[in-house]
């Protein structure tokens, strides 16, 4: 049956569809943490127990590379009070995705120095899938949180940025104010561009699950 209505040799228009959750890139919450519980993170770890840094290679080596990450780093237990935080933001944001999420497998508090990086990468680590204590084995990093601890006015640079598809930075005002919280995909490219002064601390931590299928 044909649609006599229609211009001869034209076809009819497509239906429009809705958008693809894969077409938002992250989410984020501006400044929803207010200063005191932004700084009450911080003053939880002890400075002396930050160590440099390291970034994964492909064989699931752990190294310290100034040139493409310089920061300082503490492992914190996901259990403590401060992964309930990213959790909750995880869970809000994969009401999007709906990813398949078993918990939260890694928690960190970061802190950047003058001329402290990190350059373009992805968090999904290119290793073997690994297990997470009481969690399971085989998950691998599906969605990262960050959290901005830090007031804008206190650090110069250290902007955090992504990339798209096709290239394109994508970055705005809102990710640098104090207490906003972003998540996003672990296969999103981004970086954080070197601090020109100041200090800049963040809560960062990865939710994960059963591979991708």
């Amino acid at each position: 049956m044909t649609d006599d209505t229609a211009p001869p040799n034209e076809l009819p228009a497509p239906t429009a569809r809705p958008a693809s959750p894969r077409s938002t890139h992250y989410r984020l919450w501006k400044g929803v943490f207010p200063a005191p519980v932004c700084q009450a993170v911080i003053d939880t770890f002890d400075e002396n127990t930050f160590y440099d840094a390291v970034i994964q290679t492909s064989k699931g080596q752990s190294l310290v590379d100034d040139r493409t990450r310089r920061a300082k780093n503490m492992f914190v237990e996901p259990g403590h009070w401060t992964g309930a935080l990213v959790t909750h933001f995880a869970h809000q944001a994969n009401l999007l995705w709906k990813y398949d999420l078993a918990g939260l497998g890694t928690l960190s508090i970061l802190r950047y120095d003058e001329a402290g990086h990190f350059d373009w990468h992805v968090d999904v680590l290119t290793y073997d899938q690994i297990e997470y204590p009481g969690l399971g084995a085989g998950l691998e990093r599906k969605l990262s949180v960050t959290i901005n601890l830090s007031d804008p006015a206190d650090y110069e640079g250290g902007d955090l940025e992504f990339l798209n598809g096709v290239g394109q930075l994508l970055t705005q005002p809102e990710l640098r104010e104090r207490g906003s919280v972003v998540v996003f995909p672990s296969t999103l490219g981004h970086r954080v561009t070197p601090l020109t002064g100041g200090v800049r601390y963040a809560l960062v931590g990865w939710m994960v699950g059963p591979p991708l299928r």
